[in-house]
């Protein structure tokens, strides 16, 4: 699949230069919780031992790369979602550990 003009191998470059280590764990685990709001996946995360305010950093690090999408202060209790992108980069860091 080619989005944007990309190739996979050249969004899977771009994904390990951008995201941390533990910013590809916490992503792979969002994909369970996507429907759940900000603060009911942080609570989760936190649940799976991750320090809730690294939960909150990753995400907002992640929403800020377009790969999650989540309410904000003027849109409160919209679901978290993955976007296209993410739902992409999703595929290719699962089959990276496949």
């Amino acid at each position: 699949m080619v989005a944007f003009g990309i190739s996979k191998r050249e969004l899977r470059i771009f994904l390990e230069r951008s995201l941390r280590t533990k910013e590809k764990e916490l992503f792979l685990s969002l994909y369970e919780l996507q429907g759940f709001t900000f603060s009911a996946a942080v609570r989760k995360l936190v649940d799976e031992n991750y320090p809730g305010s690294t939960a909150k950093c990753i995400l907002q690090r992640l929403k800020k790369f377009n790969l999650i999408d989540f309410g904000n202060h003027e849109c409160k209790g919209k679901p978290l979602i993955f976007t296209d992108l993410g739902k992409t980069f999703f595929e290719i860091l699962r089959g990276e550990l496949e």
